[in-house]
């Protein structure tokens, strides 16, 4: 299954209300929240909440700040406690259906599918004909590597919506691309959608990660980061991802064409694991990408890259380092590991099963653990 790229960002930009104010308990701590994300300052804001919360008495209050921490939390790429502080605002009595839809989201972001299921199912069976809740089952479709029912529901949201938002326009090509169909294809059409809404910064982001992994269009992946930049600037993780990315293909489309030079290769890869030993994977990862130019023989050169990837939670990254590693040695174990490793971070439970399967093949006292994990993942 091809990468998900932001399909969840793209589809649902959730609305932070604050109101309300007063002098009582937690009060103080709320403002300075506010404050803190009038200047975009989401973690000094996430802290200042946290601390609101614990000293907040009512009920009515306890529950709308528990919905926005969570708003928060979901913006800074933490679904799981995002899930968190929504499933705290329901028990506290909260019988809001957005915020039933917060907590479908956030549980479907976490890969929490069997609970983002229930509360979708219920969603839908009151309103079977709401695009936000047939988008959001069709994600979940795509999750499930169900994909005939993610272009379905992915179109009947489509069809139902009254305003033909972004988010829904681009959901449903990257479903198709997840199905199989050409990148090319694929990017001809995101590039028509970017066409009308050229200020939708989700999509820069999905085209260049669809130029950078599938079509080693590094220029045009340089192009669709720098605008993605441009018009996401708050410091979240996505942001910093893209900046990260985007300083890495500058410094390679700057490197000029190079003869092969094993030996230089290997004293790159042996920088590069000192680095990554003193836990400076960004350097590491750095290090490994000059090896593999000098060298893309070195098998070793790219599974220690997606050893670096994997401890930045750059999961997809991990899975394509590994996949070169094991096309130069397919018996290469420690790359088959972390292949199912990151396909099961992601969610991609058939494909991890998979590649677990063929590690027990290969007698890999590892394999029966993660087999163990993917099986306790299916029955959440």
């Amino acid at each position: 299954m091809k990468p998900l790229f932001q399909l969840l960002s793209l589809l649902f930009i959730l609305l932070l209300l604050f109101v309300g104010c007063g002098n009582e308990a937690g009060e103080k701590e709320y403002r300075n929240a506010l404050q803190s994300l009038e200047k975009n300052d989401l973690i000094r804001a996430r802290t200042l909440l946290e601390k609101s919360l614990r000293e907040t008495i009512s009920i009515p209050e306890k529950i709308e700040r528990s919905n926005q921490l969570g708003l928060i939390l979901w913006e800074l790429n933490e679904p799981q406690l995002a899930a968190q502080q929504f499933q705290q605002a329901i028990s506290l009595g909260a019988n809001s259906e957005d915020l039933m839809l917060n907590l479908a989201i956030a549980l479907l972001s976490a890969n929490q599918l069997e609970e983002a299921n229930l509360l979708l199912q219920n969603l839908l069976n009151q309103h079977p004909e709401n695009p936000t809740y047939l988008a959001l089952t069709g994600l979940l479709n795509l999750k499930n590597n169900q994909l005939p029912q993610a272009q379905k529901h992915l179109q009947q949201a489509q069809q139902k919506a009254t305003d033909q938002s972004p988010a829904l326009l681009t959901a449903l090509p990257l479903a198709r691309l997840n199905a199989g169909e050409s990148p090319v294809t694929i990017r001809q059409q995101l590039q028509a959608i970017r066409q009308a809404h050229p200020n939708y910064a989700p999509l820069h982001y999905n085209l260049a990660m669809l130029n950078l992994h599938q079509l080693n269009d590094l220029q045009a992946a340089k192009k669709n980061l720098t605008a993605f930049c441009q018009l996401q600037t708050q410091p979240t993780p996505r942001h910093q991802e893209a900046k990260q990315l985007l300083q890495q293909i500058q410094q390679q489309m700057q490197q000029p064409d190079t003869q092969p030079d094993p030996a230089q290769a290997r004293t790159f890869t042996q920088s590069g694991t000192k680095a990554f030993n003193r836990q400076a994977y960004a350097e590491a990862i750095d290090l490994f990408r000059q090896a593999i130019q000098l060298d893309p023989s070195q098998a070793d050169a790219h599974y220690n890259l997606s050893l670096a990837h994997y401890h930045l939670n750059s999961f997809e990254a991990t899975i394509n380092a590994c996949q070169s590693a094991l096309q130069l040695d397919e018996t290469f174990i420690n790359a088959r590991y972390m292949l199912a490793l990151a396909h099961y971070r992601l969610g991609n439970l058939d494909k991890a099963e998979q590649h677990t399967q063929q590690l027990q093949e290969q007698n890999d006292p590892r394999a029966s653990v993660l087999l163990s994990h993917i099986e306790t993942a299916r029955q959440r």
